[in-house]
């Protein structure tokens, strides 16, 4: 199976390559998966504050604010407060309160650049990604539900690995997609790596709340908004998703 992989906000391929190294040297020793890697087509800086947090320039995004919204704030910068309400659903509609610059034109423009890259260096299986990665990419693939839809293409991607990974977009790129308020779904089996002691697992959560509860499997790695590097915690990390392989090839379904 054959992944392509975006990374968080401000990193980077070979940023990536690292973070993700455990899970590749375990999926590649079998030949269950192999990875490709892009990032975000915005080059920018960080955050006052978050140099250190970030590593190393060079720093890409897959959403950036809009120009024209000076005087709004980069959802970025609002999760430093990240607030914690009874619901998913509720958190993530409190966080995204008006105020927050729009990045519905970057949106836009990253998924065509995305599907520029599956034309020329596709096809693939499945699609990983990783906090801001995660909400492009399944931005991406309900926009490949909707041409299925609408112009009848077949889907590229037969699953997704999302590490603390946010809702999708809506279509229109005006908010995320909530369970609460939306009968949008990602109908492909996904796995959701999530970190019990991740300040924002309420957006983990909320992703989670609009996959399909028959195919979506779900990890928790018990630590915070990272990636697993635990030898055990990976192997098992690993066999979930040679698991999640063979639902798609439909030898098994999920427990």
């Amino acid at each position: 199976m054959r992944f392509l992989c975006l990374p968080g906000a401000f990193g980077s391929i070979e940023k990536f390559k690292v973070q993700l190294a455990p899970l590749i040297k375990e999926l590649e020793s079998d030949n269950s998966a192999a990875f490709d890697f892009i990032q975000g087509p915005y080059e920018v800086s960080p955050p006052r504050g978050y140099e250190d947090f970030f590593g190393g320039p060079p720093y890409y995004r897959f959403i950036v604010p809009s120009d024209q919204d000076e005087e709004a704030t980069d959802v970025i910068e609002r999760i430093r407060d990240f607030p914690q309400l009874e619901t998913p659903e509720m958190t993530m509609r409190e966080l995204m309160k008006l105020g927050v610059a729009k990045t519905d034109d970057s949106a836009r423009k990253t998924l065509d650049y995305i599907y520029r890259i599956m034309e020329e260096e596709g096809p693939y299986d499945g699609i990983i990604g990783y906090s801001e990665g995660a909400t492009i990419a399944g931005t991406l693939l309900l926009h490949e539900q909707m041409r299925e839809r609408d112009e009848g293409r077949l889907p590229m991607f037969k699953c997704a690995l999302f590490f603390g990974g946010w809702p999708p977009m809506t279509p229109t790129f005006d908010g995320l997609v909530l369970a609460d308020e939306s009968e949008l779904m990602l109908e492909i089996p996904t796995c959701h790596i999530i970190g019990s002691l991740d300040p924002y697992l309420h957006g983990n959560m909320a992703l989670y709340n609009i996959c399909d509860p028959d195919t979506a499997f779900i990890f928790d790695h018990a630590k915070g908004h990272t990636l697993p590097r635990d030898k055990h915690v990976v192997k098992e990390l690993g066999d979930i998703v040679r698991r999640m392989i063979e639902e798609v090839h439909g030898n098994v379904s999920p427990q």
